[in-house]
């Protein structure tokens, strides 16, 4: 069947192929000469017919039609919405990006639901990971349907699991591995673990401490910034760490008190690494929150009330209305309730 000029054509190739009607198009000219792209590959006739009709009722911009995964996750994040977004926002995006790495160069719209399924399957960091593959999939799905090279969200159909199926189980420290953490004092790494723990703070909310906020003759520092509005507080500083505060004050030489090599605020993603590294040297393995959740227990196995517990590290849950707006914990009680962390258990 001979198709009207300008539509069009489509050309069977030599061969034994997989897709051997080629379908071709004239995007514009140019000296006097057609300027033919390649539309697709097709393995029937009609399906390459139906690709050339639907070209034909609403164009578009065939080299869009090329862009792989790694093309349209660069020209997103060179939007203005990328740049609108946290700090930790981007972070989570870029870490998604490379759990997809085997659709890198795969042209996005060959993408399937079962190609981005299969990645996030395979993707063994938990739920909270999986979610975020799932996130970044939308964002680009939506970039593309602004460019109108998609007319879907394929990754409102992709399935991450859910929390309670994901969630690794918190262990805290146990007294022995405290003990052994006291015995190597030594290693700033492990002040610091020691200090997470006789704290209970979350990791950034340390890290990001200044020294105006630490005060150290009242005994307790200011958590400013937190991720939760319950966060923001005044934190205790147990007896047995105040040296430590002490030693990592005086050896900052910036407004930060907990500094890196280079005299910088110490990132969290450093840190972490050079926590891994000393727990792994004593035989443990601890996540960083593991720390927040050993303050609770030890908080908890020492009776200590549930209120001054939420108001120490900032924890919200299951507070009532009475609680959230009229209970204040003096500071002296605070300290009483930490200095009994890692002690006989006394009732």
């Amino acid at each position: 069947m001979k198709l009207a000029n300008g539509y069009g054509s489509i050309t069977k190739l030599q061969g034994k192929r997989r897709n051997p009607y080629m379908v071709r198009v004239t995007t514009g000219w140019k000296d006097n000469k057609q300027i033919r792209e390649i539309l697709g590959y097709y393995s029937s006739y009609t399906k390459a017919l139906d690709a050339l009709s639907e070209y034909n009722r609403e164009p578009y911009d065939v080299k869009n039609m090329k862009l792989t995964f790694t093309d349209i996750y660069n020209r997103w994040i060179e939007t203005d919405a990328f740049d609108k977004l946290s700090d930790s926002a981007k972070k989570g995006y870029k870490s998604a990006y490379k759990k997809y790495s085997t659709l890198h160069n795969k042209p996005f719209i060959n993408i399937k639901i079962a190609d981005l399924q299969h990645c996030i399957d395979d993707n063994t960091s938990g739920y909270v990971s999986n979610r975020e593959m799932k996130n970044l999939a939308s964002k680009l799905y939506q970039h593309c349907m602004l460019l109108e090279i998609t007319r879907e969200n394929k990754a409102t159909m992709l399935d991450v699991g859910s929390p309670s199926a994901t969630k690794k189980e918190k262990v805290p420290y146990s007294d022995e591995e405290i003990d052994i953490l006291w015995q190597n004092t030594e290693d700033d790494t492990i002040k610091l673990i020691l200090i997470y723990i006789y704290t209970g703070v979350r990791c950034n909310e340390l890290l990001m401490l200044q020294k105006q906020h630490l005060h150290l003759d009242e005994q307790y520092f200011e958590v400013v910034k937190s991720k939760t509005t319950s966060g923001i507080r005044l934190v205790p500083i147990a007896d047995v760490i105040v040296p430590f505060f002490i030693y990592f004050a005086n050896q900052s030489k910036s407004k930060w008190v907990f500094t890196g090599e280079k005299g910088g605020r110490l990132q969290d993603c450093w840190y972490r690494r050079l926590q891994a590294s000393a727990l792994k040297a004593l035989n443990m393995q601890h996540t960083t929150h593991e720390a927040r959740h050993t303050c609770i227990t030890q908080l908890t196995v020492h009776n200590v009330n549930e209120s001054v517990i939420k108001e120490i590290v900032g924890h919200k849950a299951a507070q009532s209305f009475t609680e959230r707006v009229y209970t204040h914990i003096y500071m002296k009680t605070k300290i009483e309730a930490v200095n009994r962390i890692h002690t006989d258990i006394k009732d």
